[in-house]
């Protein structure tokens, strides 16, 4: 589809049809067998790193998210791989995400990590299964990381009338124990943060931040609402800063890649890199930023961006054409639970972030 009818028919009120009907923007989410075989050359470099808020807790300014597709489970030499050659380059904090009906993940994890356990940052977001009480799934994660301690946990508990609002204080003795070195809580809405950060002595936030999804940032031309004043709010209160989806989620990133594609003729353009560059050179000073990696290839376009950080003029062009066209179509692309994102996007962008007038 050419993009004068994907923004025609975008802003006629046809997009439902648009996104069905043109394989350009369709989201397919199935293995894809040949992209493990993709080559890609190891970048060289160093990863730079920095301090989680307040914490002693050292971590890289890329982190090996590890939302995974069910479809790519059964590849684990390829995943174990995955995770030695990202210490390889300098990422130590891996993050793990279990959705255990769905996507298990903890043990895998556990036996690729074991050669490094000592000398990485573990992550997770806790959630008991199978009947267990808080206090059994997390002796249960220790034995399957071979640790006592976990570095860093979260739970999605955002009020005092969540159901699980009496597990922070759990958590928090669990610290006291030794047994958790931080704990956090992911942002995924405007008003998540009002109560945690009012009663809970927070070590961190994860919420998310890119191109598009960007209502977090901060500079003296930009007039928004309460979350332009989210980043120094946490600052101030020596939290640490995660950010998630630096590609702006599963949902949106293969159309926005063949968008990307279609604007840049020459090849030259790799949309993972610029969207990492847009976050390094945000202004932000993110501690650390969380970003899933399927495939091998992943690995080194992901580092290669941390290791030559600048960001190239057409880069910035390309990145503002892409949001500026997408801009109020996202949403229907978007399933229901990832609606959440469409509450990140600036009422309007005036592109001063991305220094590009062109």
């Amino acid at each position: 589809m050419k993009r004068r009818n994907f923004i025609a028919k975008g802003t006629t009120g046809g997009i439902g049809a648009c996104f069905v009907g043109c394989s350009s923007v369709t989201v397919k989410r199935e293995l894809s067998p040949h992209a493990f075989d993709k080559k890609v050359s190891k970048p060289v470099g160093t990863m730079p790193m920095s301090k989680l808020g307040t914490t002693d807790i050292k971590v890289s300014k890329f982190s090996f998210g590890s939302h995974m597709r069910k479809d790519i489970t059964p590849f684990e030499k390829e995943r174990e791989w995955m995770v030695r050659e990202a210490f390889d380059l300098g990422i130590n904090l891996f993050d793990v995400y279990d959705k255990e009906q769905e996507c298990y993940q903890y043990e895998p994890m556990g036996r690729y990590l074991a050669p490094i356990i000592n000398d990485v940052v573990i992550s997770i977001s806790i959630l008991p299964w199978e009947g267990r009480t808080l206090e059994q799934e997390l002796e249960r994660n220790l034995r399957l990381f071979g640790r006592d301690y976990i570095d860093m946990v979260r739970i999605h508990s955002y009020s005092s009338k969540s159901s699980n609002w009496n597990q922070w204080e759990k958590l928090f003795r669990f610290k006291e124990q030794g047994k958790i070195r931080a704990i956090g809580i992911p942002c995924h809405h405007q008003g998540n943060l009002e109560e945690p950060l009012a009663q809970l002595p927070l070590d961190y936030v994860i919420f998310p931040f890119n191109f598009y999804h960007n209502w977090t940032w901060f500079h003296k031309n930009m007039v928004l609402d309460e979350y332009d004043s989210l980043i120094p709010k946490l600052r101030r209160k020596g939290i640490g800063i995660v950010t998630m989806k630096p590609f702006a989620g599963d949902n949106l990133v293969t159309p926005f890649k063949r968008l990307v594609a279609e604007y840049d003729k020459s090849g030259e353009t790799n949309y993972a890199k610029a969207c990492l560059r847009y976050v390094i050179n945000s202004g932000l000073d993110i501690d650390t930023t969380l970003g899933g990696m399927y495939y091998p290839y992943h690995i080194y376009e992901n580092a290669e961006a941390y290791f030559n950080s600048e960001m190239s003029t057409d880069e910035r062009k390309i990145l503002r054409k892409l949001r500026n066209v997408v801009k109020n179509i996202t949403k229907y692309m978007l399933p229901e639970h990832y609606q959440f994102l469409e509450a990140w996007v600036p009422d309007s962008f005036d592109d001063s972030d991305l220094n590009c007038t062109a």
